[in-house]
């Protein structure tokens, strides 16, 4: 009998959380690249280890995360710990970042991003692939922001708000909040524990969830850092959007909030109209919400209406009018993809002359978009069975059925029949060789 000591399991792997510890660098063209190589992006294989390469991945999505938040603290943006009253980063919190004269400012933009995603963070394979930290980051986003108009007669960049969604796991030994991946990838006593065991200990208060988080947001953040007057602009990315959906739809919810959310862009969200309660936030979405959605069709291809397209296969029943992004498969690449779209939009809200962004209404589209048919030689030819009864008709999934197949169920017939004539070759050979 043999006794496995605690001692004797083996050591989790360590990297140092900084790039060049790593061996990358970011090159002139804002690119990560590998130090050794400088024509490689990062490698995330490095061993045929998982446990290997997910701490590989964590220390440098780590090291990534703090560029990230030092160029965006660069740009104005202060680092704000949730819930209000946190003294101390040692403390259970979950990190915002938000402009530093929120105050100041009569029109504020909101960004609710994945639930998967650091703060900050929009896409790992642009930012330490072809693309670059700004690119695949909210850095960008950001930056364009800052370039905008609050509104007719203020020229004012707007108040930006970056919630976090995603980083709502405390860890006590590393004293900092991770996201799910982040939890998975963190120190462990040794290289073959299971992962990181969350309870209460790990969650943070009024912040447990995403959507305890959004609610936070909305009810203690809104009110406290941000003018009463102040018109609240929304960009919502995948399960992100959908959270913020659910939460307004509700009709005490939108009643306080209703006069003051200008406008709301859905990014690869999927909550369905006829899901939703409150008629006066149906209406909202009819009149001052876009949906920008993965499609290979041109960036800003009109989609759907706010009722839904019937003939297309893509999802379009979001009650507002439905974009092409141009990104054809990642939610998490869409705003990247669709950001002078989407960002040119919020402008355009702002910018509406006549009472500002409050007096602002989507237009009536016609949307002519259609699927594309398949050539006619890539059609399958169903002519001959167009006049057959339908019980005669083959199932598509199918075709055919063997006609060596005994599929009758009947149960006198002789084993042998209906089988591959091969097969009852082989089994003769082996009669033979037995009398034999």
């Amino acid at each position: 009998m043999f006794r496995r000591l605690w001692s004797g399991l083996p050591k989790d792997p360590e990297f140092p959380s900084d790039l060049k510890g790593l061996g990358y660098f970011i090159n002139e063209e804002d690119e990560v690249r590998s130090i050794e190589n400088s024509d490689n992006y990062f490698k995330y294989f490095l061993s045929k280890n998982p446990r290997h390469n997910e701490r590989q991945r964590y220390a440098i999505n780590e090291a990534l995360e703090k560029e990230v938040h030092s160029r965006l603290e660069a740009l104005g943006l202060e680092k704000v710990l949730l819930p209000f009253g946190t003294m101390s980063s040692s403390e259970p919190h979950v990190p915002i970042f938000m402009s530093t004269n929120l105050k100041a400012k009569s029109r504020v933009v909101l960004i609710f991003g994945e639930t998967m995603q650091d703060l900050g963070m929009l896409a790992h394979r642009v930012i330490g692939g072809p693309g670059g930290v700004d690119k695949g980051s909210l850095v960008s986003i950001v930056r364009a922001l800052q370039g905008q108009k609050s509104g007719p007669g203020d020229d004012a960049a707007p108040g930006i708000i970056l919630a976090n969604t995603s980083q709502l796991v405390w860890s006590p030994e590393l004293k900092r909040a991770l996201c799910q991946i982040g939890a998975e990838g963190a120190p462990m006593p040794s290289a073959v524990h299971g992962g990181m065991l969350i309870t209460d200990e790990n969650r943070v208060a009024d912040n447990r969830t995403a959507k305890d988080h959004v609610r936070y947001v909305f009810e203690k953040v809104v009110p406290a850092l941000t003018r009463a007057d102040a018109a609240l602009e929304i960009i919502g990315l995948g399960d992100g959007a959908d959270i913020v959906e659910d939460y307004l739809d509700w009709g005490v919810t939108w009643g306080r909030l209703q006069g003051r959310i200008r406008c709301l862009a859905i990014l690869g969200g999927y909550k369905l109209i006829d899901e939703l309660q409150c008629e006066s936030f149906k209406t909202f979405l009819r009149e001052k919400a876009c949906a920008w959605i993965p499609s290979l069709d041109p960036l800003g291809t009109l989609i759907s209406g706010p009722d839904g397209n019937p003939h297309t296969t893509t999802f379009s029943r979001y009650g507002c009018p439905v974009y092409s992004s141009g990104e054809p498969c990642y939610v998490e690449c869409l705003l990247i993809k669709a950001r002078t779209a989407v960002l040119d939009w919020l402008q355009a809200v702002a910018l509406t002359p006549n009472g500002g962004s409050a007096c602002y209404v989507n237009p009536i589209l016609d949307c002519t978009y259609t699927d594309e048919k398949l050539p006619a030689s890539l059609d399958p030819d169903w002519s001959k069975w167009q006049e057959a009864p339908l019980d005669q008709q083959p199932p598509i999934d199918f075709g055919e059925a063997d006609p060596r197949a005994n599929i009758s169920g009947d149960e006198d017939e002789d084993e042998g029949e209906g089988l591959p004539e091969k097969r009852k070759v082989d089994e003769d050979e082996d009669v033979d060789e037995e009398a034999e």
